[in-house]
Order: structure tokens, then C-alpha cells, then sequence
């Protein structure tokens, strides 16, 4: 009687110390090259104008990504020209065919 005791008191800490630990555990951080915007539904990403040609504009991010869009997706105002920077929101489920607006940083 005095082992099964011993046992579960034990035991019973163990499950305490494992509850507080997870209590004070954070989330997993997400390491990727992509920046989540204030909304919950877009993921965010820079990429610099390399070329220019008709409608369609090249880009490419700083991991070596390229893009390329046309105006149509251009949202705000800006006059994009070659070397600006320009912020490429993306559905967050579907990078590849996703892109939702351009925007000029």
C-alpha cells in the first residue's frame, strides 16, 4: 500500500510539472521568407522590379524567387518603375496562383 502511494504521488507530479510547462510554452514561430500582413488571409512578400516590358513586370524577392504580373494587378496609384520594391500579397493557402494586389513600398 505504501509503494502504490509513493507511485502516485509521483506520477501526480509528473502530470503537474508537465501541465505548467506546457502552460508556459509559446507557439511555434514560423521561419519563412514570407511576411503575414495584418490580415489573417494574406501572405506578404517584396520583391524588386528587375524589368519592365508592355504590361508585365519581372521581379525578384531576396531568396532568388522571381515573379512576374501585369498591371492588372496593380492596386494603388504608383507609377512602378525598374529597381523599386513593391509588396506582392498572395492567398495565404495558394502562393502560386494567389497573387490578389501589388502594391509600391
Amino acid at each position: 500500500m505504501f509503494k502504490r502511494l509513493i507511485i502516485l504521488v509521483v506520477l501526480s507530479s509528473i502530470l503537474i510539472t508537465l501541465v505548467l510547462v506546457k502552460g508556459h510554452t509559446s507557439a511555434p514561430v514560423n521561419n519563412t521568407n514570407t511576411n503575414s500582413s495584418s490580415s489573417s488571409e494574406y501572405t506578404t512578400i517584396e520583391y524588386k522590379i528587375s524589368k519592365i516590358k508592355n504590361n508585365q513586370y519581372y521581379g525578384t524577392s531576396e531568396d532568388g524567387t522571381e515573379i512576374i504580373f501585369s498591371t492588372k494587378n496593380i492596386r494603388s496609384g504608383d507609377q512602378i518603375q525598374v529597381h523599386d520594391v513593391v509588396i506582392c500579397y498572395f492567398q495565404k493557402h495558394d502562393l502560386g496562383n494567389g497573387l490578389v494586389k501589388v502594391e509600391k513600398k
